[in-house]
């Protein structure tokens, strides 16, 4: 039975302190871990990308340039990175592009899949089954036809473990540029014959130097993010497949910008789902080097109005290459940007959607340097973080960490027990609790932002929790039986 009960003052709960002291807390705890140098030796290491394996581990793939280019990836092991593993790929002579054109991860469960290419020839994806310690052969992902080149892989999964790359073709002259995508059914050992995603998209033709961005939803819905380019007009735009990749039928311009440019600004944008919603990010030169977040109804393909995340400063600098992460409510931006002490980077985050992304802002690297091209991705209320420092050629990572909420408790001499289980978990839970007492039991819970959800008293010890109707995100649970109290953290995935 749900009940409508507000939160005890507490001041009340402060006058029982002979049998327990309770602090309960929100706000922004806002933590910038310290760097870690994921490359041990070496210099001209470019483009870092990150992903996460099972139990939250960070792998980092990135690139190294040079007369002899190298792949490499490392797997953080007990908080630090080992020496980093070179990918072998079977003698492949494969470019490594400037700027954000480098090579690309994705990764799910202990399976990773790489993509890279051979400029002229080739698109290519190995693949690993256990978590980046080894990998197969490459495979190739599509080999154009005389008279079309391939370029700028992207790769994404789906829940069935499945690679699906997105790529630009065209013709000698770079001419003709389109965006084609192909999703494999038998986990990356083949690719069918890719299809044009960007058919619905003014002008008929892409940006020919711009990556794109691939999101996946269950086996039906594919989302292709990229810059198009109609008569110069270099918007960013949304390709939609209902059918599993095998045709996109439906294109959305979500840049209101409206970037005229008679040259290829070699950046592109980045997504992501929350809910009902995709969020992109991406540079745009229309007012000033700027970037800026657009948001998109997955259903009904309709987008609102672009809008310029500012500066730290909130002057006029340069912003570029912008990567977007989170869950639920909770939305985190990160991107380089011109500063006093050359290229920084810099991030913007909120926990009530976009409503905060226009005012909190961190630093992440201001080093005397070039940091450049970062990357980041979100889970179970931690940002990790990787880019490049340019001027010593090195793969940086950190941490952002920031609790809504947070809680002390000194419980009375007879605490009680309970528990969550699964916690994570996607829909429903239930909370094991010992109460021999058959004493009511009171539960609050509430968003990351410290809004209560839900309240409601029981005396059973077997209770089930559905969040069905809720975001992705972090929970709080506050439990109090008589005069003890105990607040659990749930999160859904």
């Amino acid at each position: 039975m749900k009940n409508n009960l507000l939160l005890n003052d507490w001041s009340l709960l402060l006058s029982l302190s002979i049998l327990f002291i309770s602090t309960f807390v929100f706000g922004q705890n806002v933590q910038v871990s310290d760097a870690l140098e994921v490359s041990t030796s070496g210099t001209s290491y470019r483009n870092p990308r990150i992903a996460l394996l099972e139990g939250n581990r960070p792998v980092i793939y990135w690139g190294k340039a040079g007369l002899n280019p190298k792949l490499y990836i490392s797997v953080m092991d007990g908080g630090d990175f080992p020496n980093p593993l070179e990918v072998n790929t079977d003698g492949i002579e494969f470019n490594i592009w400037g700027g954000s054109l480098g090579p690309q991860i994705t990764a799910k469960e202990n399976t990773v899949f790489l993509v890279f290419e051979k400029y002229g020839e080739a698109i290519y994806c190995i693949k690993s089954s256990d978590g980046g310690q080894s990998f197969e052969s490459p495979v190739v992902v599509y080999d154009p036809p005389q008279g079309r080149v391939a370029t700028l892989p992207t790769i994404t999964m789906d829940e069935e473990l499945n690679p699906i790359v997105a790529f630009v073709t065209t013709n000698n002259n770079e001419q003709d540029a389109r965006y084609e995508i192909t999703r494999s059914t038998d986990g990356g050992q083949s690719f069918p014959t890719p299809v044009v995603a960007n058919i619905q998209a003014a002008g008929a033709e892409v940006c020919e130097c711009c990556p794109g961005a691939i999101a996946a939803t269950g086996t039906e819905e594919v989302f292709l993010a990229f810059r198009n380019n109609d008569q110069n007009l270099r918007d960013i735009w949304v390709a939609k497949s209902s059918d599993g990749g095998n045709s996109f039928d439906q294109a959305t311009d979500i840049d209101t910008t409206d970037w005229l440019i008679f040259s290829c600004p070699q950046s592109g944008p980045d997504i992501l789902e929350s809910g009902d919603s995709l969020f992109a990010v991406f540079f745009s030169g229309a007012y000033g080097a700027n970037i800026y977040i657009s948001a998109l109804h997955k259903a009904t393909m309709q987008a609102g109005h672009s809008f310029q995340i500012p500066s730290i400063s909130g002057e006029a600098v340069g912003q570029n290459y912008p990567a977007i992460a989170g869950s639920g409510d909770t939305l985190g931006i990160v991107w380089q940007e011109s500063g006093d002490n050359g290229l920084e980077i810099v991030m913007t985050w909120s926990v009530h959607g976009r409503a905060d992304l226009m005012t909190q802002h961190l630093m992440i690297d201001d080093s005397p340097s070039a940091q450049k091209l970062p990357d980041m991705i979100f889970q179970d209320g931690i940002f990790h973080i990787v880019y490049e420092n340019h001027a010593l050629g090195k793969v940086i990572y950190r941490q952002v960490t920031f609790s809504e909420m947070t809680a002390t408790e000194v419980l009375q001499v007879k605490p009680f027990l309970a528990s969550v289980l699964p916690n994570p978990f996607t829909t429903y839970t239930t909370i094991e609790i010992k109460n021999p007492e058959d004493e009511d039991i009171h539960y609050r819970l509430y968003n990351a932002s410290g809004q209560l959800i839900d309240s409601f008293v029981s005396k059973a010890s077997h209770v089930p929790l559905s969040l069905s109707e809720s975001s992705k995100g972090i929970y709080f649970l506050k439990i109090q039986k008589g005069t003890a109290l105990l607040i659990k953290r749930l999160v859904k995935l």
